[in-house]
């Protein structure tokens, strides 16, 4: 795991957001439904150590030594290497506005990363990235009170953090490319 590093206020907003897309993406709900399931789970609490249902075997502490070596302890991975991944006790506004700047832009920032996204099509990419590219797109595009290099620092932290190894080199061309054509 990487060193573990405190999530800022914005931060986790925007990894919020992006978790709100990843289950509209994955379950194919309503946005505005798993807004609100997103709601009254914060509201309710999340719970720290959820057990898996009944038939779901856990995940056992030799099986994430196969898969990630010796030295892969399980409470990194549910932590994520960091403590202060603490969710809110609700939707920040901020998070909101980044889904609705997506929302309101969806076709217009789907087409442009299948258009940055060099041979990568959205539905090839992995979803956490598809999603904070979506975010990061709708942010540099449509928030200019946020400056260029510190959206772009964020998505590629996010993308380190929760995505795989290449992720974040993935997200920062993207993103780096869309800068530089449009001169954000």
């Amino acid at each position: 795991m990487n060193e573990s590093h405190p999530f800022g206020r914005r931060t986790l907003a925007r990894k919020l957001a992006c978790d709100i897309l990843y289950q509209a993406d994955l379950t194919g709900e309503d946005l505005g439904e798993v807004v609100g399931n997103f709601r009254r789970m914060l509201e309710e609490g999340i719970e720290e150590n959820p057990t898996p249902p009944d038939g779901i075997p856990d995940i056992s502490l030799e099986r994430v030594h196969l898969l990630l070596g010796e030295d892969a302890r399980i409470e990194e991975l549910s932590s994520f290497g960091s403590e202060s991944l603490l969710y809110p006790p609700e939707i920040p506004r901020f998070s909101l506005d980044l889904v609705g700047l997506y929302l309101d832009h969806r076709e217009e920032i789907d087409g442009l990363i299948d258009s940055y996204a060099d041979r990568w099509s959205l539905e090839r990419m992995p979803m956490v990235d598809r999603n904070l590219l979506r975010l990061g797109f709708a942010e540099l595009l449509y928030r200019e009170d946020i400056p260029t290099n510190v959206t772009i620092n964020e998505y590629v932290e996010l993308a380190k953090a929760f995505s795989t190894e290449e992720s974040g080199k993935f997200i920062n061309g993207v993103l780096g490319r869309l800068y530089r054509d449009s001169q954000i």
